[in-house]
C-alpha cells in the first residue's frame, strides 16, 4: 500500500496525453461525441465515433479541464457528477455548451452504509425497492437544480465489490420509463452495441488501459464505435492535489 501511495504522490499532470488521444482520433476520422450524441445521431449510421465519457469521482476542477480541452477541438463529451462532487458552475457550463452533464449515482451503496450493510444477503427485494424510490428522488433533486437528464452512470463504490452488488442493480425498464432515462451506462443492451469499450486505471495502478485496450489500438484497427471512459482524478494532477485526493478516497471508502 505504501508504494501504491508513494506512486500517486509524484503522478504529474497527463492530460497532454489524453489531449494526443483526441488529436489521433480526429486525424483517422472519427467523430468525438458524448454518449447522448451517439445515442441520438450516430448509432445507426456508420460512422466511425469516439464516445468520451468522464465519471467524476473526486475532482470538479479537473473534469474542467478536460471539458476545456475538449471544447478547444470541437468534441462533445458526458460528464457524471457524484453528489460530492458536483459544482454549479462548472456544470452549467458545459451544459450550456451541448456537453452532457448527470448524475453518477452510488445509491445502493449510500443507503448500505447508512444501514452497515456488508453482506449481499441482506440486500433484499425490499432494500431494493427503498433504493429504487430513493433514486428516483436523486434524478428529481437534480433535475430541479440543474436540468433536464436523459442517461444516468452508477458509481462503483468499494462498498458495492464487498457486496458483490451494482448500484444499477436497483433499475429496470419500468424506472427508465418512469424518469424518461433513455438508459444507463452499465446496461447490457447499451454496451454491446460497442466495439470497443476502454476504461483508464486505478489512481493506484500502474496507468494501463482496462477491457479493450489501448484507444490507439481500436483506432488503429478501425473499430466503428469506441467508447472511452476517463476519471480526472487519474490524469489531472499534482503533489499538492494529489494528496488531497488520497485523503478523500481514504474517507470515501470507510
Amino acid at each position: 500500500m505504501i508504494t501504491k501511495i508513494t506512486k500517486k504522490l509524484f503522478q504529474k499532470n497527463r492530460l497532454h496525453e489524453y489531449e494526443n488521444i483526441l488529436k489521433y482520433a480526429i486525424a483517422k476520422n472519427y467523430k468525438l461525441v458524448s454518449l447522448i450524441d451517439w445515442y441520438n445521431n450516430y448509432k445507426e449510421t456508420n460512422e466511425k465515433v469516439l464516445i468520451l465519457r468522464h465519471d467524476v469521482d473526486y475532482d470538479a476542477k479537473g473534469a474542467y479541464s478536460f471539458y476545456k480541452l475538449e471544447k478547444h477541438y470541437g468534441a462533445n463529451s458526458t460528464f457524471y457528477f457524484r453528489w460530492k462532487t458536483m459544482n454549479s458552475k462548472i456544470m452549467n457550463e458545459m451544459h450550456k455548451n451541448n456537453f452532457e452533464v448527470s448524475l453518477h449515482f452510488e445509491t445502493l451503496a449510500t443507503y448500505a452504509k447508512q444501514k452497515n450493510i456488508i453482506n449481499n444477503e441482506k440486500i433484499t427485494n425490499k432494500v431494493k425497492q427503498i433504493c429504487t424510490q430513493n433514486l428516483s428522488e436523486e434524478i428529481k433533486k437534480f433535475e430541479k437544480y440543474y436540468f433536464k437528464i436523459n442517461t444516468i452512470c452508477s458509481h462503483g463504490d468499494k462498498r458495492n465489490r464487498v457486496l458483490d452488488t451494482p448500484n444499477h442493480v436497483i433499475i429496470d425498464n419500468k424506472f427508465y420509463k418512469e424518469h424518461n432515462i433513455l438508459f444507463e451506462t452499465y446496461d447490457v443492451n447499451i454496451t454491446k452495441m460497442f466495439d470497443a469499450y476502454i476504461s483508464d486505471s486505478s489512481i493506484y495502478a500502474n496507468f494501463e488501459w482496462k477491457h479493450s485496450g489501448s484507444p490507439y489500438k481500436m483506432i488503429d484497427k478501425q473499430k466503428q464505435t469506441v467508447c472511452l471512459l476517463t476519471h480526472p482524478i487519474h490524469w489531472n494532477q499534482s503533489f499538492f492535489k494529489n494528496i488531497k485526493m488520497i485523503i478523500s478516497v481514504f474517507f470515501d471508502n470507510r
